[in-house]
C-alpha cells in the first residue's frame, strides 16, 4: 500500500524554490510575478489532492499495471501525481497537457529535477499549454517516440465528457489505459461535468473495458470517483 509520498531532499529543494517563486517580491527571469498564484497552489498542495493520488497509485499496483509513458490532462502542478508515478511505479516520462498558462513556469519549478529541457534534469518531465478539449496531443509528441501506455485525468468534472477527447485523438494514441476521476460536488462554478457515480463517468468515457471502478470520500469530505479501463 502506498500511504505517503517520499519527500527527498531533491523535492524539498524543488518545492522551496515554488514558494519562492510566489512569494511577494519574487520576479521570475522572464519578468513576471506569481504571487497570485499562491492560493491555487496552497489548493493543489492539500490533504485530499494527496489523498485522490495516492489512490490512483494504490490501484495500479494492486491490478499490477506496467506502465512506462504517461499523459497527464488538466494535471495542474503535477506537484504529487509526478513524484509518485516516477518514484514508485519507475515510470520514465510523464507528459503534462495543461490549458492554464500560469500554470507551466511553476510546475516545472515543482518537478525542475524531472523536467525535459536540453541540458537540465533527467528528461522525464514536460508541461505543454494545450485545450485537450479542443487540440490534439498528438501533435505534441516527438516523432517515433512510443505512445502513452497510460493518459490520467484527475478534474474530468472540469471538462467535456471524455468521448470527446479519444474522438479528437483518434489515430494518434494507439489503445491507452486510462484512469479518470470525477466527483458529484457541484458547487463549484468551474464543475461544469459532474456525475453521479462510476457508472456514470464509464458512460461519459465510452469505455469498452473496464478494470477498476470505485469511490472514495476524501478528507475534505468531497466524494471522487475512479474508473480504469479502455
Amino acid at each position: 500500500m502506498v500511504d505517503y509520498i517520499k519527500f527527498t531532499p531533491e523535492l524539498a529543494n524543488d518545492w522551496k524554490s515554488v514558494q519562492t517563486s510566489i512569494s511577494h517580491h519574487h520576479v521570475s527571469a522572464h519578468g513576471w510575478y506569481y504571487k497570485h498564484c499562491a492560493k491555487r497552489v496552497e489548493d493543489a498542495s492539500t490533504h485530499s489532492q494527496l489523498e485522490s493520488k495516492l489512490w490512483i497509485i494504490e490501484e495500479v499496483i494492486k491490478l499490477n499495471i506496467n506502465i512506462d509513458r504517461v499523459a497527464i490532462l488538466a494535471g495542474w502542478y503535477a506537484n504529487f501525481i509526478v513524484p509518485l508515478l516516477i518514484d514508485e511505479l519507475g515510470v520514465s516520462f510523464i507528459h503534462n497537457f495543461e490549458i492554464d498558462r500560469d500554470v507551466q513556469y511553476l510546475s516545472y519549478k515543482f518537478n525542475n529535477r524531472y523536467k525535459s529541457q536540453s541540458g537540465m534534469g533527467l528528461g522525464k518531465y514536460k508541461c505543454d499549454i494545450v485545450d485537450v478539449m479542443f487540440d490534439p496531443i498528438g501533435k505534441y509528441m516527438k516523432m517515433g517516440h512510443p505512445n502513452f501506455d497510460l493518459i490520467i485525468n484527475t478534474s474530468c468534472e472540469h471538462m467535456f465528457p471524455m468521448r470527446n477527447f479519444t474522438k479528437l485523438n483518434k489515430g494518434f494514441l494507439g489503445n491507452p489505459l486510462y484512469v479518470l476521476q470525477s466527483t458529484d460536488e457541484d458547487k463549484y462554478d468551474d464543475h461544469i461535468n459532474c456525475v453521479s457515480g462510476p457508472e456514470d463517468l464509464i458512460q461519459q468515457s465510452d469505455f469498452t473495458e473496464v478494470i477498476y471502478s470505485g469511490t472514495k470520500e476524501l478528507n475534505n469530505g468531497m466524494k471522487r470517483f475512479m474508473v480504469i479501463g479502455r
